[in-house]
């Protein structure tokens, strides 16, 4: 038996007792001590998380996607990252019924990982990091992640939001024997060895400005920008069809709004009969939207690839959440492929997310993920 520190694990049968049984028969770990999964929306829930409840006893964690990443890309697939008990512990903590989430819940669960930690007296950013999922239709991921980073403030947390293959219906998260909805699931994870965040995005804010005139906050529903039906008022900036605007479209011409120093992306998701925009994000009323310009992804992600190889010399595993819109753009641009290869270099595994979450903030179209290896140190 291999005594190596993770190991990435995958299934494409689409019954889900057989596709848990090739998962384990897969593992090649003595003992494990976590186990965190991304499925296809198109698994039966009540099944997979039967099969996977009889099956393994240690900490598991999952959801739902937009399609798999094990390496490549992967469709109507469970994909899995296996951590052994010597190198990981894993701490996963439930979040339910995310309307109504606040400082004081996310302080208690802060409050009760301190006193079960094993490699670590105390919540360190050195010793650990925090890993998040969540339902990708709550709508509530803003005041999740900026609570739940008030509360671990000394810890690093990344994460994204569980998906449905682009259906937006139903998007569930796993924990303990079960799928929820309106829930997140927080794992903090202690690493005997080296670990980095990360998140790659590839456009820049151009001087071309929308103002976002009449808003339905809650629902992510911009119905107006400058005075006009949304959709209009996009197309139009952008040179576009407002009546046959696609996810192409969206993925190539998102929006992005300035915090602070730093610029993050705001996609659309969709057009709503009445010309209202859909967007994966939290929108206000009266702000200033940047259109952004893209450049060269594959470039920005091999890049970023290349400082990690400098940094690293094993990478175990880079767990992430790379935008369902990143997927789309690199299919138009026929650079597929070529993005699998700097995956598979990285060995990634992680999900088509709905959106990502980094740093206390939520948004669209990034990479967000952690590499974890041993570095090269003096």
């Amino acid at each position: 038996m291999s005594q190596k520190p993770a190991q990435i694990i995958q299934s494409h049968a689409t019954d889900e007792y057989t596709a848990v049984k090739e998962l384990k028969a897969a593992i090649e770990l003595d003992a494990i001590g976590g186990l965190i999964f991304f499925c296809s929306s198109h698994y039966q829930m009540e099944s997979l998380a039967d099969a996977l409840n009889q099956t393994f006893d240690c900490p598991i964690t999952g959801c739902t996607t937009a399609g798999e990443i094990a390496g490549g890309y992967r469709d109507d697939s469970i994909v899995a990252l296996v951590l052994s008990v010597e190198a990981f512990v894993v701490h996963p903590l439930l979040i339910k019924d995310l309307q109504s989430f606040d400082l004081n819940d996310a302080m208690t669960l802060a409050n009760s990982i301190e006193r079960q930690l094993q490699f670590s007296p105390h919540l360190s950013e050195d010793r650990m990091f925090g890993f998040l999922l969540s339902d990708g239709m709550s709508l509530k991921e803003e005041n999740l992640i900026a609570r739940l980073s008030q509360a671990f403030e000394r810890i690093p947390i990344f994460g994204g939001s569980a998906g449905d293959n682009l259906e937006f219906k139903k998007t569930f998260v796993y924990y303990e024997g079960q799928f929820y909805r309106d829930a997140a699931i927080l794992s903090v994870i202690e690493v005997k060895d080296d670990f980095q965040m990360f998140r790659t995005q590839h456009f820049i804010a151009t001087d071309k400005e929308l103002i976002t005139t009449e808003v339905d906050f809650e629902r992510r529903i911009v119905k107006q920008i400058n005075g006009e039906p949304a959709a209009d008022a996009f197309a139009r900036i952008n040179q576009l069809d407002p009546d046959n605007l696609t996810t192409k479209d969206f993925a190539v011409h998102p929006l992005m709004i300035q915090m602070a120093d730093e610029w993050y992306i705001r996609s659309i998701s969709g057009v709503l009969p009445d010309k209202s925009l859909q967007f994966y994000c939290a929108i206000d009323e009266g702000l200033p939207l940047s259109i952004a310009q893209g450049d060269d992804m594959l470039l920005h992600l091999e890049n970023t690839a290349a400082v990690i190889d400098h940094q690293f010399q094993e990478i175990y595993f880079t767990l992430g959440c790379d935008c369902i819109l990143r997927k789309v753009e690199n299919i138009e641009n026929d650079t597929l492929k070529d993005f699998e290869n700097v995956l598979t270099k990285l060995n990634f595994i992680g999900f088509s997310s709905y959106g990502e979450q980094y740093n206390g903030v939520h948004f669209n179209q990034t990479l967000a993920a952690v590499v974890v290896g041993k570095k090269y140190h003096d």
